[in-house]
């Protein structure tokens, strides 16, 4: 575990501005280098720092509990510890804490820490100012500011300057009816200014269907709106035209909370060098016989070409959040498996899952929870059914599909209790505080002959909705007729 302890020059080597001035109080709190009272210090930072503030006592057997942890640090370590003991914590943390504390507490003098709080890559290192005071009753207590290092929001902002894309955070502005009215640019980097035509400051809180002009496009906007309503990822492909340029962009639009997250890639040299390729590979085609120059430049440039296509294609099967197939790459797949099963008779299963109270993960825990839920279970699938004759897939939200080659009605159910089981022995992982139970509801059809994939979906789904109503957490098997499809 990587941890520092400094006691000197604490001011220069703290990365939150709320240091300096949280040491100021507390030199002013010090009387006669006598010991600092707590009521009197808790009273005066506890209304402007209290969010990013803990205070705790010693428990008299080597151990500390919370009176009081801040709302911020909530947010950052994603549940609250109030009148939890220390130990709780993960162990090497929690000795770190306690030492760092009992330092303090000995030498009566500030403590400067910086301690990486998991191995995960999500939560880096924290850095916290603790602050050693005596009750009016001789009591021992700790109030410790704790906040992420600010390089954080560094680095993020450095990644976010350095990107190739434009990057565009929009918020959603809605009206006493709850009808989206505006998408206010909240963030955007460098390269989205380039792209808009706009200086990088000028993009801050402009109205996006102003100052993006592919966004002004009724389509374009439309398919926001429902990734915003729907919570769903979304790609497309626009072009504006720009002092007689025309510019042509790939957008990947992400729902973020109640806005939109927009990835803009300019594809316009691809674009080109794609239409100028067919001009000329005629051309070039006609002289390959005689120069091998022009053959070898030919070469290259479909070499570049495949290249730039399979990423394009790689990028358009893949659902972002979990890296499963999307729902239009799954259904391509699964056709060709269900035509080359009609051709060599061998069986198919598919499986449709659905998290059960999932909408009470986002409100309880927020959206980032439940993302980290959706990539948690998706891994789980991924374990459980890698294999190249079994397509996974995310249907959207957290449903999810599953079709299995070579498996027939009994051994698809087999399958599905075992995802059952995996959620009863384990819990989706959120952050280093906090990971959460699960449930989910399953519909399995097998395919009878002749049948399409809507027909067997459309089994499969009413399977589903069969389960949930039973009561959630449990298995429905589609009927053996199948249902007839629409005309």
């Amino acid at each position: 575990m990587y941890y520092e302890v400094h006691t000197e020059n604490i001011a220069a080597r703290g990365h939150a501005p709320e240091i300096a001035r949280i040491l100021n109080r507390f030199a002013l709190h010090r009387q006669d280098g006598g010991p600092v009272g707590y009521e009197k210090l808790a009273a005066a930072l506890l209304p402007e720092f209290g969010e990013d503030l803990m205070i705790l006592e010693p428990t008299g057997d080597g151990d500390y509990r919370w009176l009081h942890f801040g709302r911020e640090i909530i947010r950052y370590s994603g549940a609250s510890r109030l009148g939890k003991r220390l130990s709780g914590m993960r162990e090497h943390v929690a000795r770190f804490s306690v030492d760092s504390f009992d330092q303090a507490i000995a030498e009566d003098r500030p403590l400067y820490t910086v301690h990486r709080s998991t191995q995960t890559v999500r939560v880096a290192l924290w850095e916290r100012l603790v602050l050693p005071t005596t009750t009016r009753d001789g009591r021992r207590f700790i109030i410790a500011f704790s906040r992420p290092l600010q390089f954080r929001e560094d680095l993020l902002n450095a990644v976010l300057d350095s990107s190739p894309s434009g990057i565009v955070a929009l918020r959603a502005i809605r009206d006493a009816a709850g009808q989206i009215e505006q998408a206010v640019v909240v963030t955007a980097n460098r390269r989205a200014a380039e792209l808009s035509g706009r200086a990088e400051n000028d993009l801050l809180d402009t109205d996006g269907r102003e100052s993006l002009t592919f966004l002004s496009d009724p389509s374009v906007w439309r398919r926001c709106l429902y990734a915003i309503d729907l919570q769903r990822a979304d790609t497309l492909e626009v072009s504006f035209t720009r002092d007689d340029a025309t510019t042509w962009l790939r957008v990947a639009i992400a729902p973020l909370g109640d806005g939109l997250l927009l990835t803009l890639t300019d594809i316009t040299d691809l674009t080109v060098a794609n239409q100028t390729l067919q001009m000329r590979a005629a051309t070039l085609a006609l002289e390959i016989g005689r120069e091998r120059a022009t053959r070898r430049a030919l070469s290259e440039e479909i070499g570049l070409r495949e290249e730039r296509e399979t990423e394009l294609r790689r990028l358009a099967e893949t659902d972002p959040l979990t890296a499963l197939l999307n729902r239009r790459s799954f259904t391509d797949k699964a056709n060709a498996a269900i035509t080359a099963s009609e051709a060599d008779g061998t069986d198919i299963a598919l499986i449709i899952v659905d998290l059960d109270h999932f909408k009470q993960v986002n409100d309880t825990y927020g959206h980032p929870a439940g993302d980290a839920v959706i990539r948690a279970f998706a891994d789980l699938l991924l374990g459980q059914f890698r294999n190249e004759r079994n397509l996974v897939g995310r249907f959207g939200g957290e449903e999810f599909g599953i079709l299995l080659q070579g498996c027939d009605l009994a051994s698809a159910a087999a399958s599905a209790r075992q995802i059952q089981d995996a959620l009863l022995t384990r819990s989706m992982p959120v952050s280093e505080t906090l990971a959460l139970k699960v449930t989910a509801s399953l519909g399995i059809a097998a395919l009878h002959a002749g049948e399409t994939l809507a027909s067997l979906t459309a089994r499969a789904d009413q399977a589903l909705y069969r389960a949930k109503n039973e009561g959630r957490n449990r298995l429905g098997l589609a009927d053996p007729a199948p249902v007839a499809e629409a005309a």
